[in-house]
């Protein structure tokens, strides 16, 4: 058994390499980093390598007399043994002795000619990895490693839910909380190209990343210490090497979430986002307001459905009282607010304050882009097609690589009739963002203009939401299969208003047998202010044998400047109108829309 001291000076264990001193570990896939406390861990079991060591035993060997939960020693030992490759069920380094604690299985030797070797690695690592290993000596805390080779092509990042350790049920919406943020703390980066979020993401962590096409993946934990602290646990990880590239942990009073965003915050920008080569953002605005961070956070954590909008809305009007120079949740404001003014009962009272929210989140940070696009969106919608031609045009040019700037521009293209320019911009945004849930809209670009090929590519960017079931459903009418609509439309709530007109269309009602649910179909989406929503849905009506009804529905698009030329005359679900005169009629006024949206392209001008 080694002594202390020789402990210290490094020790093998297995094909392992231990440094102490270092915090470090290498194995055959490369070296990594650990927290102190977890090396502790490490060397207090080595230096009893083959027996079983109390919990109790661990605690007073790490932690002295400060007061820990137990969720802290499983940590430890599950970041361990995830260092060490092993495996609970099977292991060859740690052993778990239900009721004693903990045996460390594998024989422990002194280093001897590995630290020799190690350290001439250490030598000849890039100067770049050393400048930064410098800077992690003057005390940042997390860790990165480089490998010195050059990076090509955008950094790709797929962040997951967080893992609520002590299944805390007031501490559920930090779940999904904290992934946001993390999320809008990278996005503030040109550099990186980061796959947002899902509310649930199957698989283990290298799975979901490959799934997604990004090269890394963050992943999180949470617990409460005792009652007093909240500990949060962040790392990214490299797919295709399945190495850990960062970690960090950050401990703070459990009441203090603002002070948690700060450090967070501090960390990604110092340790984060130098390890995946990305320079830093400028500095944002941070939150001032606890209990304003705390409504944010909650708001973040909010499934983005119908029901959910109001209380969202709610809580993020109390946060930018609170604090209304926090950039994020006047921009979190607009889109809630948006949500509950398109998609449930809010009506121009919230539309008129999303554009407000998204205005105010410019004039505190002009590279808010999210913001910017929602205004875009806004302008669309509204019919004011050459303003939000010309807002989206300056976008792309101010945010080339980004894609959400492309799908502004695309937006826009698609309402005023340039549906092979909106196609162009969606493949550029595809190709820049392939994640992105967004790019359900430009499902419709290709939907309406009969390419049907290339539709379901982007309802699967959204897929498993309302949105990307109705472009499903759509889809399938065009295909003229009934039995794949109706699967689809079946998988919506029962209350939502194209289910309960579709779901007894597709199973074979016509005529009369419609007439009810075709009454209340026709009046909820003609009184929404988005022209896409008559047009897009006409095809229903037609479907389902409402000719009359399908053309009201068309002509409402074009009346509020949705101008549904080439679209009327390429997508096929139309092929049974088009010698109708009232068609005929409409397309003329399509035509028309068209020519004028062209002429507003034409002029404005470049730069």
């Amino acid at each position: 058994m080694l002594t202390p001291e020789q402990l210290q000076r490094g020790f093998v264990i297995g094909d392992r390499l231990v440094r102490p001193a270092l915090n470090r570990i290498r194995g055959p896939e490369g070296e990594a980093h650990v927290e102190p406390k977890v090396m502790a861990v490490l060397v207090c079991l080595a230096g009893h390598a083959g027996e079983v060591v109390s919990r109790n035993t661990l605690y007073d060997a790490v932690w002295g007399k400060a007061v820990v939960s137990d969720q802290a020693l499983t940590n430890c030992i599950s970041e361990l043994r995830h260092h060490l490759g092993d495996d609970r069920a099977e292991p060859r380094y740690i052993e778990t002795v239900p009721k004693r604690g903990y045996r460390l299985v594998a024989p422990v030797r002194s280093a001897g000619a590995e630290e020799q070797q190690a350290a001439r690695a250490d030598r000849r690592l890039p100067l770049a990895a050393l400048a930064l290993l410098a800077i992690g000596a003057l005390g940042l805390l997390g860790w990165w490693s480089l490998t010195g080779t050059a990076r090509k092509g955008p950094v790709t990042i797929a962040v997951l839910p967080f893992d609520n350790a002590d299944d805390d049920e007031h501490l559920n919406y930090l779940r999904l909380a904290l992934p946001d943020e993390i999320t809008t703390l990278l996005t503030a980066s040109r550099d990186l190209v980061v796959r947002p979020f899902e509310h649930e993401a199957a698989g283990a962590p290298f799975e979901v990343g490959r799934a997604r096409n990004a090269g890394h993946v963050i992943t999180g934990h949470y617990y409460l210490e005792g009652s007093s602290h909240l500990t949060v646990a962040v790392e990214a990880q490299e797919v295709a090497g399945e190495r850990v590239v960062w970690r960090a942990r950050v401990t703070v009073a459990a009441d203090d979430l603002l002070g948690l965003r700060q450090q967070i915050s501090e960390r990604v920008s110092r340790g984060l986002l130098p390890a995946l080569g990305a320079a830093p953002p400028a500095v944002a605005p941070q939150p001032t307001s606890r209990e304003a961070y705390d409504l944010y956070l909650k708001s973040l954590a909010l499934p983005r459905q119908p029901a959910s909008h109001a209380l969202a809305v709610e809580l993020l009007e109390r946060a930018v009282a609170l604090d209304p120079d926090f950039v994020p949740a006047w921009t979190a404001l607009g889109r809630s607010s948006y949500d509950y003014g398109t998609f449930a009962e809010g009506g121009d009272a919230a539309l008129e304050r999303s554009l407000g929210a998204w205005r105010k989140a410019l004039e505190l940070d002009p590279d808010a882009i999210s913001a910017a696009m929602g205004i875009v969106t806004l302008h669309t919608e509204a019919g004011d097609l050459g303003e939000a031609y010309a807002l989206a045009h300056r976008l792309v040019e101010r945010f080339e690589t980004n894609a959400e700037a492309h799908l502004a521009l695309a937006y826009v293209y698609k309402y005023g009739g340039m549906l092979e320019a909106s196609q162009r911009h969606c493949e550029i945004a595809l190709a820049r963002d392939p994640h992105n849930p967004l790019l359900r809209s430009c499902a419709y670009s290709y939907l309406y203009a009969g390419k049907l090929d290339r539709v379901q590519v982007f309802l699967d960017a959204d897929e498993g939401s309302y949105f990307s079931l109705w472009g499903t459903v759509l889809l399938n009418l065009r295909r003229a299969d009934d039995g794949a609509a109706l699967v689809a439309a079946r998988q919506a709530p029962p209350d939502w208003h194209p289910r309960r007109f579709m779901e007894p269309c597709l199973e074979g009602r016509r005529g009369a047998e419609l007439d009810a649910e075709a009454a209340t179909f026709v009046a909820y989406w003609s009184r929404r202010r988005d022209p896409e929503f008559p047009y897009a849905l006409a095809p229903m009506l037609e479907y389902c044998g409402r000719h009359a009804e399908a053309l009201h529905f068309i002509e409402l698009a074009i009346d509020r400047n949705f101008c549904a030329w080439p679209a009327l005359d390429q997508d096929p679900v139309w092929a049974g109108l088009r010698e109708n005169p009232d068609f005929r009629r409409l397309r003329d006024e399509a035509i028309a829309c068209h020519r004028r949206f062209r002429a507003a392209v034409e002029s404005t001008p470049a730069g």
